[in-house]
């Protein structure tokens, strides 16, 4: 009798947002769902994610501009679209100062202080939350990196309960596949364990 093969197997599914995976979080980690807004059902892997230190994860929310704004602006034109941000967080304008975010939409973020004639806003420029409008700080820096997509709302949109996910710590990432932007300060949070591709 011999041994016939009659199917083989597909083989492993590149995963494009890692191509090195050396480190993750024994036992996995719990994401805060408490910070989304009402239209995003699931949060991407690749997502930056911040050790909150209460046992919860919050996910580190950034836009990249898509078109210059000069002095005086209080709307910037923003991607991706899938953006975490909500009516009432705070985001750094570059080379400003942080303002209140007063309306969302997929494509712009409106904001209460206009952009000064110093911190014009240039195309490209990655802009993230922060804590307060007297403050360049961003509300959280990067821990880790989430390992795959998680669902926060069911089929009716009800938001679901702190998330279980995992969460590389070590390991190499393509940039350029990361479905939310990437600030310097990030990158150098992450250096020791994390290498850019």
């Amino acid at each position: 009798m011999s041994l016939q093969v009659t199917k083989t197997d597909e083989g492993a599914v590149y995963d494009p947002v890692f191509s090195g995976l050396l480190e993750d979080i024994p036992g996995g980690i719990t994401v805060a769902t408490d910070r989304f807004p009402t239209a995003t059902k699931e949060i991407k892997k690749g997502a930056l994610l911040n050790d909150g230190g209460s046992g919860l994860f919050n996910v580190i929310k950034t836009v990249k501009t898509t078109a210059a704004n000069g002095a005086g602006a209080t709307v910037l034109a923003i991607i991706p679209t899938d953006h975490l941000f909500n009516v009432g967080n705070y985001i750094f304008l570059w080379g400003a100062i942080a303002s209140k975010i007063t309306r969302v939409s997929s494509t712009a973020i409106a904001f209460a202080v206009g952009v000064t004639t110093a911190g014009k806003v240039a195309s490209g420029a990655v802009l993230y939350e922060t804590a307060t409008v007297a403050t360049a700080t961003a509300l959280y820096d990067a821990d880790c990196i989430l390992r795959d997509n998680i669902q926060v709302r069911d089929e009716k949109g009800e938001k679901l309960a702190n998330i279980f996910a995992g969460a590389i710590v070590h390991g190499t990432v393509d940039e350029s596949e990361i479905p939310y932007f990437v600030t310097d300060a990030d990158k150098v949070a992450l250096t020791d364990r994390i290498r850019w591709a």
